[in-house]
């Protein structure tokens, strides 16, 4: 339990950091790839270190350029690769203009399921990277970065 808190406080000090409006950072995972579809595809439970911390992922979406006002949706896959059962416990996101929906159900061993993704860019400018953390009972976590940039809408908008 104590490393399920310490991986909440990390992460809450790196969404403090972020915030809603920080600069972009790269990074990615061999954890996460693209399928045929072009889907994002998360795939858990996470191989661990062995050494009894929460296991990580990180990979990042990257939304291009929108004009302020605009609302995103996407779409992105979360993959049970074990055994048993996955419980999705949270889905923390970063701030308010972003969101994310899903079936809260337990996923059987070897389904994927769908997550929807929102960005509202309203009253955003310039670089825009946004988190959404996946945290499982069994103290996984595995964040989706969304990446973009805000411009002013062009005078005949």
């Amino acid at each position: 339990m104590r490393h399920f808190f310490i991986c909440l406080f990390v992460s809450m000090c790196g969404f403090a950091l972020i915030g809603c409006g920080g600069a972009s950072s790269g990074g990615g995972t061999d954890l996460a790839a693209k399928d045929t579809a072009g889907l994002l595809t998360v795939r858990l439970p996470i191989a661990g270190d062995g050494g009894g911390e929460p296991a990580r992922s990180y990979d990042t979406i990257r939304m291009g350029r929108m004009a302020e006002g605009e609302v995103l949706e996407g779409r992105f896959r979360v993959a049970n690769v074990s055994e048993r059962p996955l419980v999705i416990v949270q889905v923390i996101t970063g701030c308010g203009c972003t969101t994310a929906d899903y079936d809260p159900a337990p996923i059987a061993p070897g389904d994927t399921i769908l997550m929807t993704w929102r960005f509202d860019s309203r009253g955003r400018l310039g670089q825009q990277f946004k988190s959404i953390e996946i945290i499982t009972a069994e103290r996984q976590c595995a964040t989706i970065y969304l990446d973009g940039e805000v411009t002013l809408k062009s005078a005949g908008e």
